[in-house]
């Protein structure tokens, strides 16, 4: 059986995941400068990860809602008289 608090660290990892793949489209296209944004040539990969990963990201949810997600469960697990 799974684990009630797994939804929230699976967002959590779905998030991370989401703004490195950012991080890193954006620094290949700084790094290749205009061949990342050419589809032909030795810009291609980087054009194509840079155009294509943001799609997982959407079907899943956007970052906002799995930050979220991830935050009710983390504070879920906080004992009742605890504060915050």
């Amino acid at each position: 059986p799974q684990s009630a608090e797994i939804g929230g660290r699976i967002a959590l990892l779905k998030y991370s995941v989401t703004r490195m793949c950012h991080l890193v489209a954006d620094n290949a296209v700084q790094i290749f400068g205009g061949r990342g944004v050419t589809t032909t040539g030795m810009g291609r990969i980087v054009e194509t990860f840079h155009r294509v990963y943001k799609v997982p990201a959407v079907y899943g949810g956007s970052e906002e809602i799995m930050a979220n997600l991830a935050v009710r469960q983390a504070i879920k697990a906080f004992p009742p008289h605890a504060r915050l």
